[in-house]
């Protein structure tokens, strides 16, 4: 049996023993996992494309579909892709800050859906922004967008 293999499996051992007898804070692990682990992994992909030797992603997906970007677009992308970086590191953060600072019961607003709600807005508003600073620049849809996406995030990230 591999080391990876039996790590695995005594965590997981670990994290039954701990859901029999302390079941309140293992569904709290629980949540907090299934939400840490997917923003983190966006974080540090969004992250490490700002990496100098590397392109940032929302570059790389407007180069899927435009071609070689205009210096003002490279400019705009690279924003972008922070502005998401530091927006999913707030989104790991927003609990815990709510938990200190909120009411009680707050911290689990971002991880029961305000998250997600916040990142569409935000999303809807930037598609707006986009259209008003880049200008003379021919737009595509969402579809296209995503599309571009999900093929741009399967390459390497090196430029």
């Amino acid at each position: 049996m591999s080391r990876h293999i039996l790590t695995v499996a005594c965590c997981t051992l670990l994290f039954c023993l701990f859901g029999v007898y302390c079941p309140q804070q293992a569904r709290i692990t629980d949540t907090l996992l299934l939400y840490v682990v997917p923003l983190g992994a966006l974080l540090g992909t969004f992250a490490c494309s700002l990496l100098p030797a590397h392109t940032p992603l929302i570059a790389r997906v407007a180069q899927q579909v435009h071609g070689p970007l205009r210096a003002d677009v490279a400019r705009y992308t690279r924003f972008l892709t922070l502005f998401w970086a530091l927006f999913f590191a707030g989104a790991l953060l927003a609990p815990a800050v709510l938990a200190l600072a909120g009411p009680d019961g707050s911290w689990r607003w971002p991880l029961s859906g305000g998250t997600f709600a916040c990142a569409a807005g935000v999303m809807l508003v930037e598609a707006y922004v986009r259209r008003r600073v880049i200008r003379n620049f021919e737009h595509v849809s969402l579809r296209e967008t995503v599309a571009a996406f999900r093929k741009a995030s399967s390459r390497p990230t090196s430029g």
